[in-house]
């Protein structure tokens, strides 16, 4: 380290400073430091107060600090935070609270307090989120568009541009510091140790005498684990930035983080230090209970995904008790939690779901099917964002689509949903759901991938035209009946996640529940025996729902399976690109449904 520079600035910085404290502060002996500040006094960069004993800085000495100046500083905060569900579900990792602080917001002002102005924040998550900065504070904000499928690396690619010919600060965005370690002149590369006890899986630095680090190991005990926050000069960046280019584009290194690159080329940079910070100076959260434990008084984390429940019940986010993720759904997100000893579950709705979803809806269902046990009993329900809280129930589980008696019993309760009586003004008709999907396409202007789509939309109206010359009757239907919409409890079946839900045929449901299953035809009319043996909730509301023959029933279930097949295309196409998501291939999959059942039309 270039100590004569640390202590230069430390007097610069605060010109009754003792050496005792700067001893501490670099962890080095007394006096070493006492050395050094008559090196410094001789190279006249230093003069002693004769009357207080104490050491003042010079002009020269202001010269010597200030040619360091850094340029600014960088906050990588892309990242997804998936460790710290439900609290990110909706709030970027570094906006949650600490001591009543939000992580980011802290350190911007650690860093225009140290004089470092030039601030720039690398987004990808939620990125909407950090527009308020700007005005706030003056940041600027740059992209990652990589953030969701590459790991820091890209990250680190994406901000080479800002960095290049600069003496930057480059952070993470969701730590909090007690201190403010940032400083208006650096001269020297360095990454930031924390001290820990136990490293376990953490990354530790080997260095030698003069704290130059030589290599980094993983675990150990009692020692200096990576970090961050670092800072990196021009001279290193320089070379530095073409082994991040190099390294990007090579192939398997999509999960490198950008300091995996710096470990494996430490002999070929300029020598970068550690800078030591003792225990209780800097933290990370990797989930909410660390979270708790550190900050005990904490009544607000600043993620709605939480905060809507405490408000709901009137209590503080603290006093929510056993937070568990349960359900990563592709519309929602749904975790559990206990208040008061009652259990129960939070969903929050997912990122661009206003779009296609009626809240509104939603909510006329539940709140029409209470007290018929079909469906989970709602607690809270807000109908203008889909925030929802429901009763847990215990030693519940997902329909198990391999047990034939569960599978009977599956079409029992969706025979007494449909007979339930229930109506409300939206649609869930599965050729309607497919125009809505297409001008949602249009109006946004979505790609659609597929090389055929065009002949396959002429091919659905043809089979429209045999649905709408059976004149169906509709019901109430789910919509979306995947066998994870029904929930085997010690009460009952029971179906939740209804926001697809409205008015239909009935049999649409049972065609869906088939082309989710991947069931074939045959199989799939099988459910629809089961279904059609099934009694009603209510004769009186039965309207009739079991076409009159088989052959016609066959028919109908491949016309809708088909669709079905298509509508889960399109959703995927449409889904993926308002929320910026990867479906896998279940898109793929639907519009291989859609294909197989025509042929089967075709055929008979």
């Amino acid at each position: 380290m270039n100590l004569k520079f640390l202590v230069t600035r430390s007097i610069y910085e605060e010109p009754n400073i003792s050496q005792r404290v700067i001893a501490k502060k670099f962890a080095v002996s007394l006096g070493k430091i006492n050395s050094i500040i008559k090196e410094a006094e001789n190279d006249g960069y230093l003069k002693q107060d004769v009357k207080n004993s104490s050491y003042k800085i010079t002009s020269k000495g202001k010269s010597f600090v200030e040619k360091y100046k850094v340029d600014g500083a960088i906050i990588l905060a892309c990242g997804m935070g998936i460790r710290l569900a439900p609290l990110t579900y909706d709030t970027p990792k570094c906006f949650i609270k600490i001591k009543g602080e939000r992580m980011i917001e802290r350190q911007i002002e650690q860093l225009k307090s140290a004089g470092i102005d030039n601030i720039i924040i690398m987004v990808g998550y939620l990125k909407e989120k950090f527009d308020y900065l700007i005005d706030k504070y003056g940041v600027k904000l740059i992209y990652n568009p990589e953030y969701k499928d590459k790991n820091t690396l890209s990250t680190f690619y994406h901000a080479s541009e800002v960095l290049r010919n600069k003496n930057m600060y480059v952070c993470v965005s969701d730590v909090y510091m007690t201190e403010n370690i940032y400083h208006r002149y650096e001269c020297e590369p360095y990454y930031i140790g924390a001290y820990i006890e136990d490293l376990r899986n953490e990354w530790r630095y080997i260095t030698n005498s003069k704290n130059e680090i030589k290599a980094v190991e993983v675990g150990g005990k009692n020692d200096y684990h990576l970090v961050g926050p670092c800072f990196l000069t021009k001279d290193f960046l320089s070379k530095f930035l073409p082994m991040i280019d190099d390294y990007y584009h090579r192939t398997s290194t999509d999960n490198y983080y950008w300091e995996d690159v710096l470990v494996k080329n430490f002999k070929a940079l300029p020598t970068m230090y550690l800078y030591k910070l003792d225990e209780g100076i800097i933290f990370e959260f990797d989930n909410l209970s660390d979270i708790k434990k550190y900050d005990k008084e904490n009544t607000e984390f600043g993620s709605e995904a939480i905060t809507f429940v405490s408000k709901v019940f009137k209590i503080k986010d603290n006093e929510i008790e056993n937070i568990s993720c349960i359900k990563e759904g592709m519309t929602n997100h749904s975790y559990k939690f206990t208040y008061d000893g009652k259990t129960y579950i939070a969903r929050v709705p997912g990122d661009g779901t206003d779009t296609y979803i009626d809240r509104k809806n939603e909510f006329e269902i539940f709140d029409k099917l209470k007290g018929k046990d079909i469906a989970e009993d709602i607690v809270y329900f807000d109908k203008n964002t889909g925030y929802m809280i429901s009763k847990f129930f215990e030693d519940s589980r997902p329909l198990d689509i391999t047990k034939h008696d569960e599978l009977k019993k599956c079409m029992e309760l969706y025979k007494k949903f449909h007979t339930s009586g229930v109506k409300v003004k939206g649609s869930c008709d599965i050729i309607d759901m497919i125009d809505e999907y297409l001008k949602i396409v249009k109006k946004k202007e979505i790609y659609i991938p597929y090389e055929d789509f065009d002949e396959v939309l002429k091919h659905a109206k043809d089979i429209e035209k045999i649905i709408i010359s059976a004149k169906r009757p509709v019901t109430i239907c789910h919509g979306d009946p995947n066998p994870n919409n029904v929930l085997v409890t010690k009460v009952g079946f029971r179906l939740i996640d209804l926001e697809y839900g409205g008015m239909a045929d009935p049999l649409s449901d049972i065609a869906l529940f088939g082309a989710y299953v991947k069931f074939d035809t045959e199989k799939t009319y099988d459910l629809y025996k089961m279904y059609k043996e099934a009694k009603p909730l209510n004769t009186s509301h039965e309207p009739d729902i079991i076409p009159k023959n088989d052959e016609l029933a066959k028919k109908l279930i491949i016309c809708y399976m088909a669709l079905a097949g298509l509508y889960n295309a399109l959703w995927a196409v449409v889904r993926g690109a308002l929320g910026n998501v990867e479906y896998g291939t279940f898109g793929m999959d639907g519009y291989r449904v859609f294909k197989n059942c025509y042929s089967k039309l075709i055929q008979s």
